[in-house]
Formats: structure tokens, sequence, C-alpha cells
């Protein structure tokens, strides 16, 4: 755990308080949902080098018969540049394949380092409009590893670069592929969890891209404060404060205000 920051963010629009502070529900997203449209999509220059997709190809080979390779070897060199040549002409159909894999079985939360983004209030908050959920990156739920090489279910911080080399499709890391953005989205400060849908609590249907509205349980321990934002309205205040009062597991929450000064920059204290 060592690494973490002490506190992580959420930023949220008016209509996620039902079910954030209501139902404790919090949404993952699909990649193809996601405001960067290179999500998961990094330069690729090629499938492999020569030795590794000659390793690849055995292993897969080997995976379908038992001395498949060795057959495949006794074809000559030409018989195994032809299966390299086919491997490289379907890179695209396999780069299509590996992110439609994802977008369909893997939601991502995304966290932020910094509670007081004026561009995220704006962006992410309805303008100020909304609220600021605070979480406690050290709660268990942050760690769902299942093994220790495990890159997904578990905090990982978002790498910001300002070019991405273009690189073989099997020797891209997690970090690369997962992890990774360009230095435009830097003021973001964002760390992300990544979760099997098959883990969901909920499916309530299509958000207005069509795409399905997959709902997460969130222990309430791990809930530290709850930030309203500053162009919230006095109804949208009391319905924060009735959602919070409604469950007894969210009592140790404390309720605080955002403030815009005149210069622009946002403080959070008291609400009033």
């Amino acid at each position: 755990m060592s690494g973490l920051p002490t506190n992580l963010y959420k930023y949220l629009p008016p209509e996620r308080l039902a079910n954030v502070l209501g139902k404790l529900l919090i949404r993952f997203s699909q990649v193809s949902v996601m405001n960067d449209i290179e999500e998961f999509k990094p330069p690729i220059s090629g499938l492999a080098t020569e030795t590794l997709l000659d390793e690849k190809l055995r292993e897969r080979a080997e995976a379908l018969y038992p001395g498949l390779w060795g057959l495949i070897e006794k074809q000559g060199p030409e018989y195994k540049a032809k299966l390299r040549k086919q491997a490289e002409q379907k890179l695209p159909q396999t780069i299509k394949t590996i992110y439609e894999m994802n977008d369909r079985n893997f939601g991502i939360l995304s966290l932020s380092e910094d509670a007081t983004s004026a561009h995220m209030w704006q962006r992410y908050a309805g303008e100020g409009r909304g609220f600021l959920i605070e979480f406690d990156p050290s709660h268990s739920w942050f760690r769902q590893k299942i093994a220790d090489d495990d890159d997904l279910r578990h905090l990982r911080r978002v790498t910001y670069v300002a070019d991405r080399t273009p690189a073989y499709l099997l020797a891209i890391t997690a970090q690369d592929y997962l992890y990774t953005k360009e230095a435009k989205w830097e003021y973001e400060k964002e760390w992300r969890i990544i979760l099997n849908f098959n883990s969901a609590a909920l499916n309530v249907g299509k958000d207005p891209k069509g795409t399905d509205v997959l709902l997460f349980a969130i222990p309430s321990d791990c809930l530290v404060s709850v930030t309203v934002g500053y162009n919230a309205g006095q109804e949208f205040v009391q319905q924060v404060r009735a959602a919070i009062a409604a469950n007894p597991s969210l009592s140790r929450v404390r309720l605080n205000g955002a403030k815009r000064r005149e210069d622009g920059s946002i403080v959070i204290g008291d609400i009033e």
C-alpha cells in the first residue's frame, strides 16, 4: 500500500446523489464512454518482434495440439514466415477485439488526488452544482487483487506522458495499456481501479449513449466525507444531509461545502 495518497476523490453531478449516497452504488464506466477517446488505444508499431512472435505462435500451437509446433518447424522457415505474416495482417482486428473485450467485461472507477480542481468541479460535478465524495484509499475495497501479479482490482496511479511511443502489441504492459494517458489530462491527478462487470451489483439500464450502466456496491466505511458544490442550491444541500442522516452507517461521514473565490480557485470548508 506504499505510495497511495491519503485521500482520493470522486466528482459527481447532482443526479448521481440518489444512487451514490442514497443506495451506496457507484458506476464503473466502460472505456468507450470515458472522456478520453484515446483510452486503451496506445499506438501500435506491430504485433511483436520475430523472436517473440515465434514464441507466442509456439505456445498457441502447443496449446492446440502437443507436438504441432514440431510439425510446423519441419515445414521450413518459409512456412513460419507465412504464419508470422498472417498474424501481422490480422493485427487491426486483434487490436479491435482486445478493446471490445475490455469494454464489454471491465469497468473503470476514476478518482483524483485533487479536491479543489476548478476544471473538474466544472466538468464533472455539474458546474459546481454537484458534490464530491472523499474515499479512504487504504480500505480493503480498493485491494481486491486475486493474485500478486493481478493488474486489475486494485488502485493504480495513471501515468501521464507527452508522447506515446509506438510499441509492439505483445510487449505492451498493463501500465502502458490501462493506466497511461496523454499529458493534457495530467491536471486530473487520476488513480483508478478496474473491476470485472461480473461483480456489479446492479444494471440500471442504458445511458444516453446506449451503454449499460453497471453499478457496484460501495462499503460505507470507505467514505470519509461529502462536499457539496459551490453552486448547489439549498434544496440539494438538504437532500445530501437527508441521505447521510437516513443511513446510520454514514454517521461518521463529514459534510463539507466548496466555495469559489473571486480568482476562480476552490476552497473546501464547513458547510453553511
